[in-house]
């Protein structure tokens, strides 16, 4: 039988419609101030907890630095992508102290880690403009600095 009144179907349809949006809107709501927001929903996704979003975004910066190191190994050998490699390890130590100051509930130690993070996919960058070379990994430490850049932005407060 075919309804004649559709009324239904659309209460149950406007029902559905705003349970969705409304678990969207309320996790995208952590990256609402963030400039970078492709980047900040990408690792927020549905979250709506502060600091379920940062221990996400800090697992998201141990395998994306883990998938740069890969990068810059299969680069031609030489000192810059050397001391880039270097610097992804120390990065990769650096946000598991993170995690752990995170845990702890020591968001001071949490951001002075992201911040020394930052630092080292910065001094990659560095490296390859006092050589004055080109940096075949520019992108990939520019995402990863997007990515801190947001940790920092969804630490707990």
């Amino acid at each position: 039988m075919v309804f004649n009144n559709y009324t239904f179907f659309s209460y149950v349809f406007l029902a559905t419609v705003v349970i969705l949006f409304t678990g969207h809107a309320h996790g995208a709501g952590l990256c609402d101030n963030y400039p970078n927001k492709q980047v900040c929903y990408s690792i927020v996704y549905t979250r709506t907890d502060p600091r379920n979003a940062s221990v996400a975004a800090c697992h998201k910066l141990i395998y994306e630095t883990k998938v740069a190191k890969v990068v810059a190994q299969r680069q031609p050998k030489s000192l810059e992508i050397d001391i880039c490699i270097r610097r992804f390890d120390g990065a990769i130590d650096f946000v598991k102290q993170a995690l752990n100051g995170l845990e702890a509930g020591d968001y001071r130690a949490l951001a002075a880690n992201i911040n020394a993070t930052q630092l080292n996919y910065q001094n990659c960058d560095n490296v390859f403009e006092n050589y004055g070379k080109i940096n075949p990994l520019a992108k990939s430490t520019k995402h990863l600095r997007d990515i801190a850049n947001a940790e920092l932005f969804l630490v707990p407060l």
